[in-house]
């Protein structure tokens, strides 16, 4: 449970580096500011997985309850690089849960619960870009920590650490200093993502 505790904080930390170490603008000061959430991210898909791995050890004993999803929450930092091209920061977290129920019973025979912290860099590039509106893409890689827990029989957890990316084909921005920010692509950050941007 501690090492559990830290590891929010070492990713945070992580960020506040990168941040400090990237270069400073080319052409103009100030960055951008973002926070949001994504649906549907690549991450999910592991949980395909968890459920192979959980009818394997319990062949014919336990069925799939209910499961819940928590959207990839997100924050970025944006920093100019060019009249055009960015820098970005981005890190998110998002977890899966699903219960499993003893199939001769129907009592819960436990959970598995998987945490995803992901840290990603990359580099956007905007199509247009006005004082109140932009089009953009943009491409990200880096890591990701999974840590899973089961909870059937006994508690057992793992840490795994994957290789992360995003590729997001089309951003919209909207307004001017404050704005809302729509993007569809896919990778760690997900599908649809909605967030709130400050530029400053």
């Amino acid at each position: 449970m501690r090492n559990r505790n830290r590891t929010p904080v070492a990713l945070s930390t992580a960020l506040c580096l990168l941040i400090l170490a990237a270069p400073a603008a080319a052409e103009r000061n100030g960055g951008e500011f973002r926070v949001g959430v994504g649906a549907a991210p690549v991450q999910t898909l592991f949980e395909l997985f968890s459920d192979v791995t959980v009818a394997a050890l319990f062949v014919g004993e336990l069925e799939p309850s209910t499961e819940s999803e928590q959207p990839a929450g997100f924050i970025e930092y944006v920093r100019p690089m060019g009249e055009r091209s960015r820098m970005i920061v981005h890190f998110n977290i998002n977890s899966y849960e699903k219960e499993y129920v003893w199939k001769d019973t129907g009592q819960l025979a436990g959970k598995v619960s998987d945490d995803f912290y992901t840290l990603m860099m990359g580099a956007k590039h905007y199509y247009v870009r006005t004082n109140s509106f932009g089009l953009y893409l943009d491409a990200m890689a880096g890591l990701c920590l999974l840590r899973s827990t089961t909870d059937i029989d006994e508690v057992e957890t793992d840490n795994h650490t994957l290789l992360a990316y995003q590729f997001t084909p089309l951003g919209m921005r909207i307004g001017g200093a404050a704005a809302l920010d729509l993007a569809v692509g896919l990778g760690y950050k997900g599908i649809l993502s909605v967030g709130f941007d400050y530029e400053f």
